[in-house]
């Protein structure tokens, strides 16, 4: 705040043609770094635009404006709108893109919902890229992903399990008693996870496999396994991860959008109203 719009005020203050007791509470405000509410503000413009001749008023008009936008601001710092837990499905259906909606619509109503929203979806948006780079770049590693889709044979896995596989541990290293994912011998399209039974032969390099679930060994289906229909060994189990899959539904994005686009626009009213309810309170 310039020393100009100080002394304008003193000096009307000591002219005797305004309200001098208003002008002292608008000074001491300014001086004290308290809001000047906009009745205030609409006033100050009057005098000095009545009161003062000089170069200088347009400048100090817009110095008075100033101050009535700094309560505004002020204002809107103090509004928060209860918004729903909902925003969330946003970023968790389309990561960095629903995170960046999210943001976009709940910054001025509730500003730490639409970080949270955003930075979830940053994060979900992360999350596959660093497993592919983890999996498939890093020296040394040669790790593939798949989602359990069908009862499991092998007891530890279940329906929409994530099971990491790596490739990296060749046919012949594979030893009893260990968890292997392979193509069906018979048709070499179904995936299968089994365990090894027993090792039939080493030339060429041909094993058994059993789920866990079953009484006995299935021919044609759990053996013979060679190296053709090998694809690695489970090395890790992620519970229950692609169970998100089941929910991504095009009806239920739909449901979930219509529902999160109307819950916004009452909240937007309700942040509009208090605004305005205020501000008017202010003045």
């Amino acid at each position: 705040m310039s020393d100009n719009l100080l002394e304008v005020i003193e000096q009307l203050m000591n002219s005797g043609t305004v309200d001098s007791q208003r002008l002292d509470h608008i000074l001491t405000s300014i001086k004290t770094g308290k809001k000047i509410y906009s009745s205030d503000q609409r006033y100050l413009e009057a005098v000095i635009s009545k009161n003062i001749t000089n170069e200088f008023v347009p400048r100090l008009i817009e110095e008075v404006k100033s101050l009535s936008k700094s309560v505004e601001k002020e204002v809107e710092k103090t509004l928060h709108i209860k918004t729903s837990p909902l925003w969330y499905y946003l970023p968790l259906f389309f990561n960095i893109v629903g995170g960046t909606i999210s943001y976009v619509i709940l910054r001025k109503t509730d500003l730490q919902k639409a970080k949270k929203c955003f930075i979830f979806g940053l994060i979900l948006f992360l999350i596959p890229i660093t497993i592919f780079v983890v999996l498939n770049l890093v020296p040394g590693m040669q790790y593939s992903a798949y989602m359990v889709k069908k009862a499991a044979g092998e007891q530890n896995l279940r329906i929409y399990d994530v099971a990491i596989i790596d490739s990296n541990i060749h046919i012949e290293n594979v030893k009893v008693g260990d968890v292997i994912i392979f193509y069906n011998p018979g048709t070499h399209q179904e995936v299968l996870i089994h365990r090894v039974v027993q090792i039939l032969s080493k030339d060429p390099f041909t094993i058994k496999t059993k789920g866990d679930k079953s009484l006995e060994s299935i021919d044609g289906l759990d053996y013979p396994i060679t190296k053709q229909e090998y694809i690695g060994k489970l090395v890790y189990i992620i519970p229950q991860i692609g169970y998100v899959a089941k929910l991504v539904t095009a009806k239920s994005i739909l449901i979930t959008i219509s529902t999160i686009v109307g819950i916004g626009v009452v909240q937007h009213m309700l942040y509009r109203k208090k605004k305005s309810s205020s501000i008017d309170q202010n003045s």
